[in-house]
């Protein structure tokens, strides 16, 4: 296999995850997430390392532009809608789950390095300074938008069920009046 086809690989893995262990409902709201924490971020801080010439992106071929892989901000999307869907809600857990993030896309920017798709200038240290505020910064982004999200859901929730005090939901007092048809063919027979 080809050097500048491993992104595809590892891409692939990504989403076969995401598709066995997210369901779908889930992919769709976690999305705008995954982009904007995932690709966007991803294509952010490739651009600080290129511009600082801490870190790059290497043997790409055709598959790049302006130094980043073209699988690798997909792969970032992909990897933070698994990771905001195992988010833990008790602040403890999460303290552990964005360290094990961390450490995890560490081992990750590595690999790749070893594998000759990523260039770092100083080693080890370029795996982990860009982590560092990464996770953290996307973390709780993603938890402020999704309270404000629910609090949006929870206020027009809380509306509509106030509105529905507004119209009566009971039965009417009054009986429904006789059929005029009724009356005709009881009164015929006397």
């Amino acid at each position: 296999m080809s050097i500048n086809l491993i992104p595809f690989l590892y891409t692939a893995v990504f989403a076969a995850i995401l598709v066995a262990l997210v369901p779908r409902k889930e992919i769709h709201r976690l999305l705008i997430y995954g982009i904007i924490f995932g690709g966007i971020f991803d294509v952010v801080v490739v651009s600080i390392g290129n511009l600082t010439g801490e870190f790059r992106y290497i043997n790409y071929e055709p598959f790049g532009l302006i130094g980043l892989h073209i699988m690798a901000p997909i792969s970032w999307a992909i990897f933070y809608i698994i990771y905001f869907y195992f988010l833990p809600e008790k602040k403890i857990y999460i303290y552990i789950y964005t360290t094990m993030g961390i450490f995890y896309s560490m081992l990750f920017c590595q690999m790749l390095t070893k594998l000759s798709i990523l260039s770092l200038a100083h080693g080890i240290i370029d795996s982990i300074i860009p982590f560092v505020p990464w996770f953290p910064i996307a973390t709780w982004g993603y938890l402020k938008l999704t309270k404000n999200e629910y609090n949006i859901e929870g206020i027009y929730n809380k509306q509509h069920h106030q509105h529905s005090f507004l119209t009566p939901n009971c039965q009417p007092i009054a009986k429904p009046l006789p059929d005029i048809n009724e009356d005709n063919e009881s009164g015929a027979d006397k």
